[in-house]
């Protein structure tokens, strides 16, 4: 599996989710699914609550709505083809 980012990366991480969930287990399942750091960070930045459905997940984690595959700056310099 290629790495997950952004909004996508996480819906399909949180397929394979068993709810309710605490902060940490969702961030080991998105270390298990190869989660890129902003998703990774995003993840650690939430509550430490328990989560009981992936919706919630997703209102909770700070990742752009409109940039379903967006991360950080420096990952996508680094996706730019070199001159």
């Amino acid at each position: 599996m290629g790495v997950e980012r952004g909004r996508a990366g996480l819906r399909r991480i949180l397929e394979g989710v068993a709810f309710p969930a605490g902060r940490d287990r969702l961030v080991a399942a998105a270390l298990e699914a190869d989660g890129d750091e902003e998703l990774l960070s995003a993840l650690r930045a939430m509550p430490p609550a328990d989560f009981y459905e992936a919706n919630e997940v997703l209102r909770a984690v700070p990742l752009p709505e409109d940039e379903p595959d967006s991360h950080t700056e420096s990952a996508r310099s680094g996706e730019r083809p070199q001159r």
